[in-house]
């Protein structure tokens, strides 16, 4: 073999493996980027997935926030149990600011009348005497209340509950202010049948109700 020939040769065989260095850098350049490129794919799905998880928590909270609101707002809404005490031996209940307590009809009068029995009158004594004491100054209001049953008997006296009940809460507050308490502290009304309880007995009633929180 002449050295041309050679040198031909050696030029074709270089040829020869740069085109295949070539073509295998190209083919691995392209794989490289197929898998980036699926790289990204799953990135992007993956992303995706965590945006429709975050909306979905987004909106869970929304909905656990406004669930909490309202569960503070109902419990709001439910009023303080009634604090009960005793005022001159009568049952007496903190409402709202006030202090109502309940003067049963039966214990204070007779059927049918506005008079104060003899037996009711040291009771009112001890009232007159803690209002008093414990809540000078205070405005107190005197609510007369009856049962349903239509006036019949003392019709000529009472021409409606409404009468009666004002009548026996007036003379409850004439018989406190004998006992000390002021006159301009006092205030009468009447509803007569118009909120009756559980009870004839129990709706017949006056209810003193002295204000302590204005």
């Amino acid at each position: 073999m002449n050295h041309r020939r050679t040198k031909w040769m050696c030029s074709t065989l270089a040829g020869c493996a740069a085109v295949l260095f070539a073509t295998g850098c190209t083919q691995s350049n392209n794989d490289r980027e197929a898998l980036l490129s699926e790289e990204a794919s799953t990135l992007r799905l993956e992303l995706d997935k965590q945006k429709s998880r975050n909306t979905t928590l987004a909106s869970e909270n929304q909905k656990l926030k406004l669930r909490n609101q309202q569960l503070e707002a109902d419990m709001q809404a439910v009023p303080e149990p009634a604090q009960t005490q005793e005022i001159g031996g009568f049952t007496a209940e903190m409402r709202a600011g006030e202090i109502v307590v309940n003067l049963p009809s039966d214990v204070l009068f007779d059927s049918g009348r506005d008079s104060l029995k003899a037996s009711a009158k040291s009771s009112l004594t001890q009232v007159a005497t803690e209002l008093n004491s414990r809540y000078p100054g205070r405005s107190i209001q005197l609510i007369g209340f009856t049962d349903t049953d239509p006036i019949k008997k003392s019709k000529a006296r009472y021409e409606t509950n409404h009468h009666l009940g004002f009548e026996r809460a007036f003379s409850v507050g004439e018989f406190l202010q004998s006992k000390g308490v002021a006159n301009e502290r006092i205030s009468y009304a009447s509803h007569g049948p118009n909120k009756p309880m559980g009870t004839k007995a129990q709706s017949r009633r006056v209810e003193l109700v002295v204000v302590v929180d204005s």
